[in-house]
């Protein structure tokens, strides 16, 4: 016993003091780059917005050649090129030092201090319990596989940085482009083309950084899913095969340079129009005059700011957890990147999770993991299970984000919570399209109140599946008289480039979108469940044009009809 006392003792008081330190060390970077896009980005963008639309509307003065609609466009401009230098670039550069210094320093300290930790076991337990000083040997070995994982992750996560950065550099050219519509139809169509060629560039650009870390992440796993004997990480190398997109991109960059791009930026001006129609047809009053203050209709960003509270689900080391893994719903090993035959099961039925130390972001050994089930809970130090990495959610809600913009919904989102639950009930979900009470129970736990929800800000849950496992996502829609609370779910599948659309597909539902009229996996509104699949149309989307499901000016002229004739979102989400 002294052997697995001090294994335990080890984890507890040494390593995981100092992981959770790591772990909070870098979340605080998301947390300020979050802060200034909320607080900062939104509420200039806004005001850019709202300046545009002012200048636009006002009439000529032609006696000095419209020298007011001159002054107001380099207001303008100036206003957004020096705040993306001084509040884009500064953040860029402050999130990725950030990252760099906490995830390098996280990566050496937490290394010696792991190797020290299974050497001061290996000999304590060698002439007690020579199983377990092998076992510890083992675990030493996973913990340099780890740093290995570590260090590609870095660079996962710089090449991240680096598609947000040219987003950023995306939407300055939308921006800027869009604000000579300040003069008119034709100054707008002749510039927007222009910027939008630019624009469309560097999106292209983008979408090359999107499939390179990809790329990086299937070598990653293919590494280290060798190396640790996990047949999950082994099949998640199958994102290498992902550098074959190099053919669509360069199938794609005439449309992507030269169509795309500038088809955008037209968009956005529809989308204006489609807005500014919504309200003026169903509003009166004070009532239209204080949702145009909160409604962006110039600038890059067209639409109303919105929020999603994004959250997964933690399920402890406890009896409850124990029962699930015999069960085989859920595989400790496989999640943790441990010893594992998957279950026998393919990739695309597992999670792309984490089982770590409770409070940091630290894997959970392969021997505690064994004790763990062998022995229960008292063996091991506190661990946590969770259906989705934070970095994985990042990506999600950023795709989100990114897609939000074509319906007019500017998405912005406070850090990842937990929403720790003790229920059978939720793990898988029992929810399913036919009755949502587990789903609405969970949310609950989340925080959601039951009466007066706040519209503009959904939740959207990371859950373990649901108990149809086919479904991927689930949405509680706000539709009175139905009960509150109302939010969205969704599950992990692989491969991510095809399924990331998932949350952003929910977030849909709740706004006010349906399957009916998406006959095709271009449209981020399709279903394979309800809908054909017009393989002509995909293979011109994904081939050709954008590379990726979108949303239409349908839908959101449909988001916003149900905005402004639904009491309750108009009253939250409009101010």
């Amino acid at each position: 016993m002294a052997c697995q006392e001090v294994q335990k003792w080890m984890q507890e008081s040494v390593l995981t003091p100092v992981e959770r330190f790591i772990t909070e060390a870098r979340e605080a970077c998301s947390q300020v780059d979050a802060w200034v896009e909320e607080q900062v980005s939104q509420p200039v963008e806004e005001w850019l917005s709202h300046e545009e639309q002012r200048c636009r509307e006002q009439d000529c003065d032609w006696w000095c050649l419209c020298c007011n609609k001159w002054f107001c466009w380099i207001v303008t401009v100036v206003v957004r090129v020096v705040t993306w230098v001084v509040v884009t670039v500064g953040r860029w550069v402050a999130q990725i030092v950030c990252q760099v210094v906490t995830i390098v320093v996280g990566i050496v300290v937490e290394l010696v201090l792991k190797v020290v930790a299974r050497l001061v076991t290996f000999f304590v337990c060698l002439f007690t319990e020579p199983l377990s000083a092998l076992k510890t040997l083992w675990d030493l070995w996973n913990d340099i596989v780890d740093t290995v994982g570590d260090v590609l992750d870095l660079v996962t996560t710089l090449i991240d940085d680096v598609i947000g950065l040219l987003d950023d550099v995306a939407e300055l050219f939308d921006g800027v482009g869009r604000s000579f519509c300040i003069f008119g139809d034709g100054a707008c169509a002749f510039f927007t083309a222009i910027f939008g060629f630019l624009s469309g560039v560097v999106r292209w650009v983008a979408d090359v950084m999107d499939w390179v870390r990809d790329v990086v992440s299937g070598i990653k796993d293919l590494v280290t899913g060798v190396l640790t004997g996990n047949w999950c990480k082994i099949q998640g190398g199958l994102r290498i095969l992902n550098v074959l997109r190099v053919i669509t991109s360069v199938l794609r960059i005439p449309a992507s340079w030269f169509y795309v791009g500038p088809e955008a930026l037209i968009r956005k001006d529809e989308l204006s129009r489609i807005i500014s129609e919504a309200l003026s047809s169903n509003l009166t009053g004070d009532t239209l005059e204080r949702a145009r203050q909160h409604v962006s209709l110039g600038g890059s960003a067209v639409g109303v700011q919105a929020r999603i509270l994004p959250a997964r689900i933690a399920m402890r080391s406890s009896e409850l957890l124990r029962r699930l893994a015999r069960e085989g719903v859920i595989d400790l090993h496989a999640i943790a990147g441990r010893l594992s035959d998957c279950g026998g099961q393919f990739i695309y039925d597992q999670f792309a999770g984490e089982v770590v130390y409770t409070g940091t972001s630290t894997a959970v050994t392969q021997s505690e993991l064994d004790r763990f089930m062998e022995q229960g809970p008292e063996a091991v130090a506190s661990f946590t299970v969770y259906p989705i990495t934070t970095d994985l959610f990042r990506r999600y809600l950023e795709v989100a984000r990114r897609k939000g913009l074509q319906i007019g919904l500017r998405f912005t989102w406070p850090q990842i919570v937990e929403v720790v639950v003790d229920g059978s009930e939720f793990v898988p979900l029992g929810s399913d399209e036919s009755d949502d009470a587990a789903q609405k129970a969970l949310l609950a736990l989340s925080g959601r109140p039951p009466v007066g929800e706040d519209l503009s800000e959904v939740p959207s849950i990371a859950v373990f599946g649901y108990r149809e496992a086919s479904l991927h996502g689930l949405t509680s829609w706000f539709r009175p008289p139905e009960e509150s609370p109302t939010g969205t779910t969704f599950r992990t599948r692989f491969p991510e480039v095809a399924l990331r659309f998932v949350p952003i597909h929910e977030i849909g539902h709740f706004y006010g979108l349906n399957h009916k009229g998406h006959n095709s996996a271009k449209y981020i509104m399709w279903s394979p469940r309800e809908s054909g699949q017009d393989w002509g149309a995909v293979v011109a989307e994904y081939g050709f044009l954008s590379g990726e499901a979108n949303f239409t000016l349908d839908d959101a002229r449909e988001v916003w009809r149900w905005i402004t004739t639904t009491a309750q979102a108009r009253d939250t989400v409009l101010g």
